[in-house]
């Protein structure tokens, strides 16, 4: 087997990058280069095996002079990607490459990846997906009773669904709604509609509206797409929208818009009980995918959170 390099961001080719993401078994949007320069800045280099037939990014930061790796707002899975299939051998060999430099661990591997070490500790995290290679009569026969009621309500309200909307609206709708859940909500808010901006020029990402007759904003979406995958990035009902279940409407006439087609809808978790059933009420189904903690810090450090 080609040995397997720890590669420092700057001499990272991200070309041969970005092409490994894409053709990988395991392919998803958030380890592709425009991402993690989005989302992280300069602060990820990489494990690379031999030209770039797999690749596992280490997002790190570091505080009181300590580096760590830590897993980045809006970026559910990383660790490894391969061309080749993933073994649990392969996963451990690029995870025994870590550097001893990064004292501190707190990161996601994906769906693919499965490991296991006495050393470090896991927490096996759910999504939620939906196949959408199916009549959307099927998709729709899924859902379960309380989201059939909130689409019947907002019909008889009646409103229009839109297809094109500024990325700052989606995310002023958003940050409006869940931004006192995030920390650093500004700067947060900039790296995302950044990441979103570079995702529609890359043919990698959408954004979907909700108004209602009126004309008034009832729900906004922003919507990553690579590797026959939609990933449920960025949404948020107005107040107004909240009244008529807009969020609903909205994730339903998204799937109604894909049906037919070879792609997941993956609404990227959650461990959240509220979250997690509202996610089930469209008939998906759960994955898993692994966070592994790992602390090296020297007792007097060990208060370092990511």
């Amino acid at each position: 087997m080609s040995e397997i390099n720890y590669i420092k961001h700057k001499k990272i080719d991200l070309v041969k990058w970005d092409a490994c993401i894409e053709n990988s078994q395991n392919g998803l949007i958030y380890p592709y280069a425009f991402f993690l320069n989005s989302m992280a800045g300069k602060k990820w280099d990489a494990l690379v095996l031999g030209d770039y037939e797999a690749v596992f990014p280490l997002v790190w930061n570091s505080k009181f002079f300590i580096k760590y790796l830590y897993q980045p707002y809006f970026c559910q899975q990383l660790g490894l990607f391969s061309k080749q299939e993933i073994t649990e051998n392969l996963v451990t060999e690029f995870i025994n490459k870590i550097p001893s430099k990064f004292l501190y661990w707190n990161f996601h591997l994906n769906y693919q990846n499965k490991y296991f070490s006495p050393s470090i500790r896991f927490i096996n995290r759910t999504s939620f997906c939906i196949n959408l290679n199916q009549n959307y009569t099927e998709i729709y026969d899924q859902y379960n009773a309380d989201a059939k009621k909130n689409l019947a309500k907002s019909m008889i309200q009646g409103f229009s669904y839109q297809k094109h909307i500024e990325i700052k609206a989606v995310s002023d709708c958003f940050f409006n709604a869940y931004g006192q859940h995030y920390p650093k909500e500004e700067s947060l808010k900039i790296n995302i509609n950044k990441c979103a901006s570079e995702a529609i020029k890359q043919n990698k990402g959408f954004t979907r509206a909700v108004l209602g007759n009126d004309g008034n904003l009832w729900c906004a979406g922003f919507f990553f797409m690579s590797n026959n995958r939609i990933h449920y990035a960025m949404a948020a009902p107005t107040d107004e929208g909240k009244k008529y279940g807009a969020t609903h409407i909205l994730i339903d006439e998204v799937l109604k818009e894909f049906s037919n087609k070879n792609i997941i809808f993956d609404f990227e978790g959650s461990d959240i009980k509220s979250v997690a059933y509202f996610y089930s009420k469209f008939g998906s189904v759960t994955s898993h995918y692994l966070q592994i903690i790992k602390n090296k810090l020297p007792w007097w450090l060990r208060f370092l959170k990511d």
